[in-house]
């Protein structure tokens, strides 16, 4: 490379990026205050990948995930509830946290004092994606990667 590319090549700063999320199509989403956007799914592979918004101090049910799940905290902090055996412990997850590999955990997320905008890529090993549970923690629904696809159909044909 000669000194004109380097000098042609416009310099970014990644530490000022912020992903603008004021024209994203949101849609309801399972308790008051929480909405998604759904990016990609794929039936065969088991796959899905969505955005997910927390309105200030807002909170999901209890849930667990079943497929492998990776987030990527977008703006605001997400502030995850974990079920253990002690009670329940909270972690708050900052704008630019990545975290992979939560599986089989119990737990609520929420939005913080700005709300929260999540990205959400699960990867599962057949259909079942995670589980909606009651407050006793029983089994409320299973969601798959169908339950995503039909969504997906419906808000594309609006």
């Amino acid at each position: 490379m000669n000194e004109n590319t380097l000098a042609a090549t416009p310099k970014t700063n990644a530490a000022g990026f912020r992903y603008d999320t004021a024209q994203v199509d949101w849609k309801d989403f399972l308790t008051d205050g929480c909405y998604y956007k759904i990016l990609d799914v794929n039936v065969a592979t088991h796959t899905a990948d969505i955005l997910v918004k927390f309105d200030p101090g807002a909170r999901c049910l209890f849930h667990r995930h079943v497929a492998a799940t990776t987030t990527m905290v977008l703006e605001g902090s997400l502030h995850v509830f974990d079920q253990t055996a002690n009670g329940v412990v909270e972690k708050v997850k900052p704008a630019g946290s990545f975290s992979s590999g939560a599986e089989n955990e119990i737990h609520i997320e929420g939005g913080g004092d700005d709300g929260v905008v999540v990205y959400f890529s699960m990867r599962g090993t057949d259909d079942h994606i995670y589980d909606l549970l009651n407050t006793d923690f029983s089994l409320r629904r299973a969601i798959t990667v169908q339950d995503f696809a039909r969504d997906w159909e419906f808000w594309s044909k609006k």
